[in-house]
């Protein structure tokens, strides 16, 4: 049990490092009808959008948690991310690599957490948690 918890503890810092992102952005000196240029500061800039891997494993942020509150208004950010954790890092991809999010419906993934959470022991709280990690991933996909 302690060496679960460790290996959990150090995925879970493992995620928070590899996750973390520097958002750069760009400025240009946009020159003006006279020969002065605006200063860096005053130039808009957008930010980076970043595309969502196509089998739908990502970290869930506010707009994931936004979709599976319209259906489950009690879950949280971080029963998503630990929903995260256990797929992308830990209890799922100890016997196969983790499967696509959008290959399967709702059903098909209820049936799948009922079996595969009894195989990879997992407690009834990170069984709920990983259910609700991929149904927020699935609620929040682009259509």
């Amino acid at each position: 049990m302690k060496t679960k918890i460790t290996i959990l503890a150090l995925t879970t810092i493992i995620v928070a490092a590899c996750h973390t992102s520097k958002k750069t952005t760009t400025s240009t000196n946009v020159a003006t009808t006279s020969t002065e240029a605006v200063p860096a500061a005053t130039v808009a800039t957008a930010p980076a959008v970043v595309a969502k891997p196509a089998n739908g494993i990502y970290e869930p942020g506010a707009e994931e948690l936004k979709a599976i509150q319209a259906r489950h208004s009690d879950v949280t950010l971080d029963k998503l991310k630990q929903g995260y954790i256990l797929y992308a890092y830990s209890a799922c991809i100890s016997c196969h690599p983790a499967q696509n999010i959008y290959n399967y419906d709702e059903m098909k993934w209820q049936f799948i957490m009922s079996d595969m959470a009894y195989r990879a022991k997992l407690t009834p709280d990170q069984k709920d948690a990983v259910l609700k990690y991929v149904l927020a991933i699935k609620a929040s996909k682009p259509k």
